[in-house]
């Protein structure tokens, strides 16, 4: 039996319809494969980052609402009042201090902010006993001092915060 030029024609068109659709969704897997390939390797350097600012800041130990040092006053007159911030208000012995600055820059739009006072203490083992492994020491004057984390590590501990919050709520 011979096929009419007809009938050859629809089975190269149903066969052209099949392919480009197949083709389709071979484009459509590659493009996904390459951007899960560029996701994985965004969060894997992204892991990195947070383990070398980790690194950085395993000494260190932060107090919030510590006051400011006179704005008048230098540079070096206000290293020593916040050194002496930590050893005569946090009680913390100034030879387990190395040194100590405050984050961030002065916003003189807004006066009543307070910078965090980080202190790098000699050791891990002083940040451990300082912040109660980890959780936080409220000091007699109350301040509280704790571990500098870095910001994945921040944003970790306020979603079980949450977490905890919306549990005890619900009993």
């Amino acid at each position: 039996s011979v096929c009419s030029k007809e009938d050859v024609e629809g089975v190269v068109k149903s066969y052209a319809a099949v392919a480009r659709e197949g083709q389709k969704e071979v484009i459509q897997q590659a493009a996904l494969a390459q951007s899960s390939k560029k996701v994985v390797e965004s969060v894997v350097r992204q892991m990195d980052a947070d383990k070398v600012e980790r690194e950085k800041r395993r000494s260190n130990v932060v107090v919030l609402s510590a006051p400011e040092p006179e704005k008048e006053a230098s540079a070096e007159q206000k290293k020593k009042e916040d050194k002496d911030f930590c050893s005569k208000v946090l009680g913390i012995p100034l030879k387990d201090v190395e040194t100590c600055w405050r984050a961030g820059k002065i916003d003189n739009s807004k006066p009543d902010y307070l910078r965090p006072l980080v202190i790098k203490l000699k050791s891990e083992g002083l940040v451990e006993e300082w912040t109660k492994e980890g959780k936080g020491f409220k000091t007699e004057s109350g301040f509280w001092i704790n571990k500098d984390l870095c910001a994945a590590d921040r944003k970790a501990n306020f979603l079980a915060r949450e977490q905890r919050r919306t549990r005890s709520q619900k009993k």
